[in-house]
């Protein structure tokens, strides 16, 4: 997919998680494909969030927005602002998520505490929950919309590391299959998942010594790991009229590694 063609133009977009590598990636993307106005929502480090939209603001309209996103009202208050700022919402791509030490993610399945198991799906699974609902009414009543959320490809086979965040991820390709639906037909939402999986983040290499690293990559047919530029053009043809006819579907971009 070239980019620059415009397939958002006119569009005004939120993007939750948007001061991340993926986030941050696909607001720079959808700003080059025209998009009107973007608003990057973060949680936290204030100063990624006016990074991005300080490279942003080079070619369109932005806005910075706070929340938490386990907490609805938070939610619904930063959609309020969008929509009040650009009278409409077309698109929304969550990539917010909860974060992981190396710790955590390679402890024992049977050993995790409640409240670190319940955490990925508070932050990840939940707070997709409350984009959808924060939205819906709002976008059947300007003619739809379409909503993107984040999975991950280890859901479609399992695996022990990451193991809460792997199930909430999974409830998230869930929500989409259930939800889909009743969103298309009674308010014309658009409603598809993006899995992930080895992807050249941060947040994904500090739970990897350089050696385990190395040794992943090795393990995935692509040879490398999938960059986050290469998942917002992911995120970009299903925000565009391009994915007009998916509704309900995971679509997997991780170089290989799970295949259906």
């Amino acid at each position: 997919m070239c980019e620059n063609m415009g397939l958002l133009d006119g569009k005004f977009v939120l993007i939750a998680g948007g001061s991340s590598g993926i986030g941050s990636a696909t607001a720079s993307l959808f700003a080059k494909e025209g998009a009107k106005g973007i608003g990057v929502h973060y949680s936290s480090s204030p100063d990624r969030a006016e990074k991005v939209t300080s490279e942003v603001r080079k070619h369109t309209e932005v806005v910075t927005l706070k929340s938490d996103v386990s907490k609805y009202n938070e939610v619904k208050r930063i959609a309020d602002e969008f929509v009040k700022k650009w009278k409409r919402i077309d698109v929304i791509v969550n990539f917010a998520g909860a974060t992981s030490s190396k710790e955590s993610w390679y402890r024992n399945p049977l050993d995790i505490p409640d409240k670190e198991f319940l955490e990925p799906f508070m932050i990840d699974f939940l707070g997709s929950y409350h984009f959808i609902r924060a939205v819906a009414d709002q976008m059947r009543d300007q003619g739809g919309g379409k909503i993107i959320l984040t999975s991950s490809s280890p859901t479609i086979v399992g695996e022990p590391e990451g193991f809460s965040f792997t199930v909430a991820k999974d409830g998230i390709r869930m929500l989409v299959k259930s939800l889909s639906p009743i969103l298309i037909k009674d308010f014309g939402i658009y409603l598809n998942a993006i899995a992930p999986g080895t992807i050249e983040t941060s947040a994904n290499r500090m739970n990897y010594s350089d050696n385990e690293w190395n040794q992943l990559i090795k393990q995935i047919p692509l040879r490398r790991s999938v960059q986050p530029e290469e998942i917002a053009k992911v995120a970009l043809f299903l925000s565009s009229d391009l994915s007009n006819g998916m509704v309900g579907q995971t679509i997997i971009a991780d170089g290989g590694e799970v295949r259906l």
